[in-house]
């Protein structure tokens, strides 16, 4: 970057914005900072180096620092969904236009180069009251803003936020008028793994339910409350499985486990994770969320029980599972169910050993010397002879597990 770009570059007119305001005023550290630029052009911006990445809207990386810098814009609603806006970005556009158009009070604040605040709607009183609340009418006019309050909702549940009254009403005016059918899959997904990863995910699902998007975003979900309707806490193992583990995956495993649990009202093993694979295509996630999370609706029930279980059926669920050849994955698998058991059985210790059994027993099986059969069989009489050795070598070792007890 030559002087002269960079004596213009500290002449913009720009405001830090959202998240790094909210943050900051709230002590949360924040790496990331986002940029408001007012009274330039993109051209403007290109010819000092900054490099152009937003698709629908005139936002650009830093040079040199690679923050997010967008230029101020007011929004217009065109069309059903999130992408139905005609968009003015022009150098006549204010800060004060550009923060009306954001979702929340909490999220319209702006700093200038001296750290003073810019706080038109009152967002910095909101914080200190623990409320979320929008900044105007046009908030009805971004249906992923049903999404996004949930998910800050769960995200400073800890610190006593609750949605104002008359935004969760803005909330279930958009539920009930069914522009939330135009969201596509992945900016859903996006929120419910964003969500996934607060200390509180099973708040986000609860402001869903209250606000009448549940039954429309995630009817599996909503079924749930209707199942147990004598619980504040309907979602309780997710919450508990909150404070084991921050890994999304293993979170996302135990809510599809309930997911699974509550297809039925058979209280037996879920033998069939239909209910699974289909919330996972609608919602497009990908093969490693879905294939963790089947193992765990299919196969942890089954860890406890190792002991009392034929031989046969532990290898035949290692197997499955892929767990000789695949130890990354198995390991994955483990953890997940040590989330899970750990969070219906809520004893750390029995999990601990019951997971440790089901580690030896694949490790015995890693034992059997499958090239030494090969010599003398082939085809189906070899995988037939080398499942026989599993089942033999982990029946050994069950065996031996007992008579130590």
């Amino acid at each position: 970057m030559s002087d002269k770009q960079k004596i213009q570059l500290s002449e913009l007119n720009r405001y830090l914005v959202g998240g790094a305001v909210r943050d900051r005023l709230l002590n949360i550290d924040r790496s990331d900072k986002d940029w408001v630029v007012v009274g330039t052009s993109e051209a403007t911006m290109q010819s000092l180096g900054f490099r152009p990445i937003g698709k629908n809207f005139p936002v650009f990386l830093h040079p040199e620092t690679h923050e997010e810098y967008a230029l101020a814009r007011t929004e217009r609603k065109t069309g059903k969904g999130y992408k139905g806006f005609d968009v003015d970005a022009s150098p006549t556009v204010s800060l004060e236009q550009d923060l009306f158009r954001r979702d929340l009070t909490i999220n319209a604040m702006a700093l200038d180069t001296e750290d003073n605040l810019i706080d038109p709607f009152g967002g910095e009183q909101d914080l200190e009251n623990g409320l979320l609340r929008h900044v105007s009418e046009h908030f009805s006019e971004d249906p992923l803003r049903v999404l996004r309050v949930a998910r800050f909702a769960a995200r400073y549940h800890s610190r006593g936020f609750i949605v104002e009254d008359s935004t969760l009403e803005l909330m279930r005016e958009l539920s009930d008028s069914g522009e939330l059918d135009y969201l596509v899959p992945e900016r859903v997904l996006q929120e419910v793994l964003s969500a996934l990863s607060e200390d509180h995910p099973a708040v986000f699902f609860t402001v869903l339910r209250v606000c009448n998007a549940l039954t429309n975003l995630f009817p599996e979900i909503n079924k749930i409350y209707d199942l147990r309707p004598d619980t504040d806490k309907p979602l309780l193992e997710l919450e508990l499985a909150a404070h084991l583990t921050q890994d999304v995956r293993i979170r996302f495993s135990v809510l599809t486990y309930l997911i699974n649990k509550f297809a039925t009202t058979s209280l037996g093993e879920p033998k069939d994770t239909s209910a699974i694979r289909k919330f996972c295509r609608r919602l497009k996630t990908s093969t490693s969320y879905r294939t963790l999370a089947e193992q765990v609706a299919t196969y942890s029930d089954r860890v406890m029980t190792v002991r009392e279980r034929p031989a046969s059926d532990t290898v035949e669920m290692l197997l499955a599972l892929n767990g000789i050849r695949d130890e990354k994955s198995f390991e994955e698998f483990l953890e997940a169910c040590s989330v899970q058991l750990s969070v219906l059985h809520q004893d750390s210790g029995v999990v601990r050993q019951a997971i440790e059994l089901l580690r030896e027993c694949r490790n015995s099986m890693r034992k059997v010397d499958a090239k030494s059969l090969a010599k003398n069989y082939k085809g189906d009489k070899l995988r037939d002879q080398v499942r026989q050795a599993y089942i033999r070598s982990v029946s050994t070792l069950l065996e031996e597990d007992s008579a130590t007890e």
